[in-house]
C-alpha cells in the first residue's frame, strides 16, 4: 500500500475524469486513477500549468484528499514560465516512470 496516494472517493473519481478531459489529449492516456502516483503527478501538473480551469479542478479533487494534500498544492512553484502541451505529457510519462 503506498502511502503517499490520496484515498479516492465517488465525487474523487468524477473530478478525476473532468480533469482528464481537460488534459492536453496527448497526454490523457499516461494519467491513470489507479497510479500509485497520482497524488504527485496532479501536484505537478497543477504547479507546471497555467490552465485556471484545470487547475481549479485539481485544487477541489485534493480538498477531498485532506489537508495534507491541499498544502501540497500551495508548495511554491519552480518556475512559473508558461508550459506547452509537451511538457505536460512529458511530465506525467516521468512521474510514472518513478
Amino acid at each position: 500500500m503506498n502511502i503517499d496516494r490520496p484515498n479516492i472517493d465517488r465525487a474523487m473519481v468524477t473530478l478525476f475524469f473532468e480533469i482528464k478531459r481537460n488534459m492536453p489529449f496527448e497526454a490523457r492516456d499516461e494519467l491513470k486513477i489507479s497510479s500509485p502516483v497520482i497524488g504527485t503527478q496532479l501536484i505537478s501538473i497543477y504547479q507546471k500549468s497555467n490552465d485556471k480551469p484545470l487547475r481549479r479542478l485539481i485544487e477541489e479533487f485534493m480538498q477531498r484528499a485532506g489537508d495534507t494534500w491541499v498544502s501540497k498544492l500551495s508548495q511554491p512553484r519552480k518556475s512559473k514560465p508558461k508550459q506547452a502541451r509537451e511538457s505536460i505529457v512529458n511530465l506525467i510519462r516521468l512521474t510514472q516512470r518513478a
